[in-house]
């Protein structure tokens, strides 16, 4: 069943926008695959739609390219996990990263294992793998390298490694940042907006001088004329970003195209964001440049050759004694306790949603109000979040997931899918509560208006009314 709900019309700007809200959510049931008695977990599509990865019980694991079958492993078998943490496509989607909890005996101390598999056009074969200490995650970097956690038994303190995926590189991990905070989960965004990386570069020129921030600002302000302190004259300044004539002719006309579409050398950049969380209420932000990642490196061949070296201090000295740490370049504060979040991109990178969780005040009540919020990446504020105080309460032993696509925004709690609007947020456009068990994740189509849901034994399949009908024109 599908409930339909009142859509406040003040928060759009004409009917066209109720009309393709009403016309795009998906909310028609397609097709529901049924495993057995396998239970379902877990579902995922790639970053370009063609590719979805389901995780079963016993730690099984399937992916399907289109509806053909390329992958398919019992890890509980394989490999001796008891559980799946996570699973995650490169950004090319030509590898796939899972993360298990591998049993004690076997795994002595241990007990989290990463596994790289490389996807084919009609198979799949193990790539590479790495030992992780108890509780670590791990998430890609790029296409070539995943970052790991380890805190050798510190709890507020964290060091981050980066682990190359092909065996013949010159350095196959080396720790490349050390944080004095506590870390649970995260996640790399592969797009750094102008604005964030000019920031980022003229913190950097202003430590390396000895200034603070708003100095090095009054500085350029006074070298290029503008002021500082009009907001808008410095966004404008920070949000330039540098191309070539046929890049300029090609993004800035009326029907522009993407520049994160564009291949150009011009304005390509290797920057990523690192976004992590521990069990409080705070979102860390930190921009991983090049030259992070090269100074880590350097430090790593002089290792033990410099005495009281900061880099030095910093990345390879015992957690414990460890002195020196990096900073973040943006903190965010949710209001709500990260230690049952979910997080996910749009699928340009452009947005993080993540649910943030309070328990309910008289300990008694098994509940908790999941709250779900939204960051802009590219200015780094936090944007008008989904209104979920129509359905805010739910059972603490149920989890929430949270999936986005460029249109719209799905959230599970229970036996119901909550969908959003992506720009709009606001109220809910659609709930979908044909459910008879609790469903265990959702997944939005990246490029099309479709969704996944898993619920105990099935793969539930919805699509928009619009490619409904052109489904059944095709069939016909």
């Amino acid at each position: 069943m599908t409930k339909h709900l009142w859509i406040d019309r003040k928060m759009f700007r004409s009917k066209d926008d109720i009309l393709f809200l009403l016309n795009n959510t998906p909310s028609c049931p397609q097709e529901t695959f049924d495993y057995g008695e396998k239970i379902l977990r877990f579902a995922t599509f790639s970053n370009d739609g063609s590719m979805l990865a389901v995780i079963g019980n016993e730690c099984r694991l399937w992916v399907y390219r289109e509806e053909e079958e390329i992958l398919f492993v019992q890890l509980h078998e394989k490999r001796r996990w008891n559980k799946v943490l996570s699973v995650e496509f490169s950004p090319d989607d030509n590898h796939i990263l899972i993360v298990g909890f591998m049993e004690e005996i076997l795994a002595m101390r241990r007990k989290n294992e990463a596994c790289v598999y490389e996807l084919g056009e009609d198979h799949a074969r193990l790539h590479s793998f790495n030992y992780l200490d108890q509780g670590m995650l791990s998430t890609w970097l790029d296409n070539k390298h995943i970052l790991y956690m380890s805190n050798n038994g510190m709890r507020d303190r964290m060091r981050i490694f980066i682990s190359s995926i092909d065996i013949s590189s010159e350095i196959m991990i080396f720790p490349i940042l050390t944080f004095n905070t506590r870390v649970t989960k995260i996640l790399v965004a592969q797009h750094v907006s102008p604005r964030t990386r000019k920031i980022t570069q003229i913190a950097d020129q202003a430590q390396e001088e000895g200034k603070t921030l708003s100095q090095k600002l009054f500085e350029i302000g006074l070298e290029s004329g503008v002021d500082v302190n009009n907001m808008q004259e410095l966004r404008a300044i920070l949000d330039q970003e540098s191309q070539c004539m046929p890049c300029y002719r090609l993004h800035s006309h009326h029907d522009a195209v993407s520049r994160r579409n564009c291949s150009c050398q011009c304005h390509h950049n290797t920057d990523k964001l690192l976004i992590f969380h521990g069990n409080d209420d705070r979102l860390h932000i930190k921009v991983i440049t090049h030259r992070l990642l090269e100074r880590a490196k350097q430090a790593w061949r002089q290792r033990g050759d410099v005495e009281e070296d900061a880099d030095q201090n910093r990345l390879f000295s015992p957690l414990l004694h460890c002195t020196s740490f990096d900073t973040v370049d943006h903190v965010f504060r949710t209001g709500f306790s990260l230690l049952k979040s979910s997080m996910c991109f749009s699928p340009d990178h452009r947005y993080l949603y993540v649910t943030g969780t309070r328990e309910a005040e008289k300990p008694k009540d098994p509940i908790m109000e999941i709250k779900p919020t939204c960051l802009d990446l590219e200015t780094m504020v936090i944007k008008s979040t989904p209104d979920f105080s129509i359905h805010p309460w739910v059972e603490y032993d149920y989890s929430a997931c949270i999936t986005a696509n460029n249109d719209f925004v799905a959230l599970f709690t229970g036996k119901d899918v909550l969908l959003w609007s992506s720009f709009h947020r606001g109220y809910p456009t659609k709930i979908l509560s044909d459910f008879n068990w609790p469903i265990s994740s959702v997944a939005l189509h990246p490029l099309k208006n479709e969704l996944v849901a898993t619920c105990q034994t099935e793969l539930r399949y919805f699509q928009s009314p619009v490619l409904k009908i052109e489904n059944n024109s095709t069939q016909t």
